[in-house]
């Protein structure tokens, strides 16, 4: 065996509709970078998806992806991967399966998930929807999550236990197994770039054209004169 492929690589997917990527899909990787447990990024398109159906293309979401990382600073740049390893997958079966899948085919190699609070509290509820089995407990107990502060937070610095979420109801009983220790809260960031996290929110600015934030120069002039999100 080569030693090439004796190396092992500490992979973070950041997994996302990048409908249209914008300044927050970025800003996770970045900060996820920041704690020095990631080798690379891999910034991961999601398919046609049960709950969730792209505007944009397959095509257009990962061109842009490709734009924006060729002129991200060098430090930032050679850690992101764009992959479409998602998109090429024959179904769509949620993000157990996919961190299964990627651990089959990348037997050297280990996977986190970066994600937003909003997403990461939403976990539990997470499931296969082909066989329709709850997988959500599952992954927590077997994939370390880098998670931001939530966007509702006054004090970013400040990250409660999900189970005191503001909003409530939220329980997420494997982060009470000693064992676990799978969490890693990326702190350090400010309310307006928290509020960057949200490509619908994009959208629907651009629907009203009214001034848009987050968005990358080129992705915006092309994303305008396509009119992609106009209808």
């Amino acid at each position: 065996m080569s030693n090439h492929a004796a190396q092992s690589k500490r992979i973070g997917i950041l997994g996302a509709a990048f409908d249209p990527p914008h300044f927050g899909h970025f800003l996770l990787a970045q900060l996820a970078l920041n704690t020095k447990q990631l080798d690379e990024i891999w910034l991961m398109p999601s398919p046609d998806r049960w709950d969730k159906k792209p505007v944009a293309s397959n095509a257009n979401r990962l061109k842009w992806l490709h734009s924006i990382v060729e002129k991200c600073p060098s430090s930032l740049r050679d850690k992101l991967v764009v992959s479409d390893f998602e998109l090429n997958l024959p179904t769509y079966r949620g993000t157990c399966w996919l961190l299964e899948e990627l651990r089959r085919q990348h037997k050297n190699d280990t996977f986190s998930l970066i994600l937003g609070w909003d997403s990461f509290v939403g976990i539990p509820a997470w499931r296969d929807p082909t066989t329709g089995t709850m997988n959500g407990s599952q992954l927590l107990a077997s994939t370390c999550c880098f998670v931001s502060p939530r966007a509702s937070s006054q004090d970013t610095q400040a990250v409660p236990h999900p189970a005191q979420h503001n909003g409530g109801v939220v329980m997420l009983p494997a982060l009470d197994d000693p064992r676990s220790g799978i969490v890693s809260w990326m702190t350090g960031v400010t309310q307006i770039q928290v509020s960057a996290l949200s490509s619908s929110l994009i959208r629907t600015t651009l629907k009203s054209e009214s001034p848009i934030s987050f968005l990358f120069p080129d992705v915006q002039k092309e994303i305008i004169e396509s009119g992609i999100y106009s209808l």
